[in-house]
This record gives C-alpha cells, structure tokens and sequence, in this order.
C-alpha cells in the first residue's frame, strides 16, 4: 500500500485530500500543528520549522504534499518577516527531509495569487507571474525550491497553482466562509469595493481530484497545473448575493472601501480566472461540484453551528 504524508493535513483542504487518498487505498499520515477534525490514518502533531521533525514523519512514506503556510493577505503582510520565514524555510525544510526520507515525489501547493493582475482571462500556466503580495512571492520561491532539488536531488515533483480553493470548516479572511459565516449568523456579509472582482471557485474536493491525479500522473512530474473549476466564474457581489439566497434569509450586503479591506486599491486584483486545459489534457482533470452545490454544502457542514474558531487554520493550510 502506497503510503503519503500531508503537510498541513488538519486544515481543510488537507482533510480533503486526506480523504480522497484514503479512498483510493493509500496509507495517510497527516502533519500538522493542530489536531485534525478526522484522522484518515495516522496524524502526527509537527512544524514544518524542523526537519528533523519532518523526517522521522516521512520515514516509510512514499509521497509528500506540502500544503503547510502562513496563509491571508491581511495576515501575511501584516507579519511579513514571520510569513517568509515559514513559507519559505520551513519549506526548504520540507524538501530537505523528503530527500533525507527517500520520498518519490512531492506535490508543491503554489497559489493563483502568483500570477498578481493578469494581462488576460483566463489565466494558463504560461502567462507571467507578478506576485502583489508576499504571500505570493513565497509560493514563488517555493516552486523554485522545487525545480532546484529536481535538478540537485533527482526529487521528483508537480506544482499545483490553486484558484480559490473552498470548502466546509474553512475559517479566516477567505472570501466564501466569511460570506457563510456572516449570513449563518445574521448578519450583512461585507464586500469591499463595488464588487465587481471576479474568481472562479473551485471546492475542495475538486482541488483534491486535481493533487491525486498530479501525484500519480507520470506525465505530471516536472510539471505547473492550475487546478480550479472553469464553469463558476462570479462577480463578489453576485456571490454574496448567491450565499444568501441559498440560505433562505433577507439581508442585504454591506459595501466597505477597498481602503478598509485586507488589499489596498492598488494592490486588489480585479479579476482572475483559471484555464484548466492543461490539467484536463495531461491529467484528465475535471472539476465536478458546481458553485451553488458547493456553497450549500458549507453552508450545511461548517462549524460555525458548534461555535467558530478563527484562530485554528492561520499557519497550517495552502
């Protein structure tokens, strides 16, 4: 039985990846600083700041997905030295102990906010990167990290460029459970600006579809894909207003200027949307949870009905 060890495994997407492996007969272990909703397997409690704690949880184990950093435009740049240091160090260190373990392959989790403010929708994996935070500047040197032990190490890997990746038990600044969080409990759900930014979402489960078929996908080794769903393209304003349809309450949005947002005027970016061409050609790639099927399953699944911590997914998930 093949055997994976996931990096920020007790966040949400690393619960559902965890899942999903399970499913297809992999043996699981999970690492991170908090204890996991559900453990898939084994969970062992770490950071990804020592490799010493790293290799002995890799000992035995045949793949790595790191998804573990300091996550949150407002949280990265508020603790900008802190943020480099944990996605940057901590992930030389992930790399260092995958080579020390004899890991196979390991699965890098970059982000769509490498690409900053495109020149063109929809964004392939081709087009320019102009990180606008740094955040993305340390995803940047995470996949370079990548490419290096590649060519140093003849560690083999695959970069996974998620687009707006949510799901249930997802906490902090991301746009869609602030928006849930917010309606489930009665309140107006913010939108910062006019509204118009426009992502495409992609649930959790799909961008867990996207990371197994990247890890076990020979084609994929050396490879970037963009892992979103390309169907659900919205506007913010439209999505709040979806949100709150959906939950069968009346309320109306809240407008607050970008100034008192987590981005400035300068910084937002006002749309981004994922081409998955290449993950659908060479992986067969093809997100199957529409939009408004997704939010409904946040909106039944989250926490928030057993009382909401904000404080639990800062440093652990991509």
């Amino acid at each position: 039985m093949p055997k994976v060890l996931i990096t920020g495994g007790a966040g949400c997407i690393g619960q559902a990846i965890a899942q999903y492996f399970k499913r297809k007969n992999f043996a699981v272990v999970t690492y991170d600083i908090i204890e996991p909703k559900e453990v898939f397997g084994q969970h062992v409690m770490g950071t990804i700041m020592y490799t010493d704690e790293l290799y002995q949880a890799m000992l035995g184990c045949d793949y790595v997905i790191h998804l573990a950093a300091m996550l949150g435009v407002a949280r990265t740049e508020a603790n900008r030295m802190e943020c480099l240091n944990i996605n940057i160090n901590g992930t030389k260190n992930v790399f260092d102990a995958s080579v020390y373990a004899g890991i196979k392959k390991i699965i890098f989790a970059s982000s769509s906010e490498v690409y900053g403010e495109p020149e063109k929708n929809p964004i392939v994996e081709t087009d320019p990167v102009r990180p606008k935070s740094v955040y993305a500047v340390s995803k940047l040197a995470g996949e370079e990290y990548a490419r290096a032990y590649k060519q140093q190490f003849n560690l083999d890997y695959s970069i996974i460029r998620f687009f707006n990746v949510y799901g249930p038990d997802q906490v902090g600044e991301f746009v869609i459970p602030r928006f849930v969080r917010s309606v489930l409990r009665g309140q107006s759900p913010t939108v910062y600006g006019n509204g118009e930014q426009t992502r495409c979402y992609c649930h959790v489960d799909d961008g867990a579809q996207g990371v197994y078929l990247a890890l076990m996908n020979e084609a994929a080794n050396g490879e970037v894909f963009n892992i979103g769903n390309d169907k659900t393209a919205i506007s913010v304003k439209a999505l709040a207003e979806k949100i709150i349809a959906l939950s069968g309450k009346k309320l109306e949005l809240k407008f607050v200027a970008l100034e008192d947002s987590d981005r400035s005027k300068e910084r937002e970016i006002y749309q981004r949307t994922a081409s998955i061409a290449k993950a659908s050609q060479v992986l067969g790639y093809q997100p199957v949870i529409g939009l408004e099927e997704g939010i409904k399953d946040v909106i039944n699944k989250d926490s928030i009905k057993d009382g909401w911590s904000d404080e639990k997914d800062k440093y652990h998930s991509a």
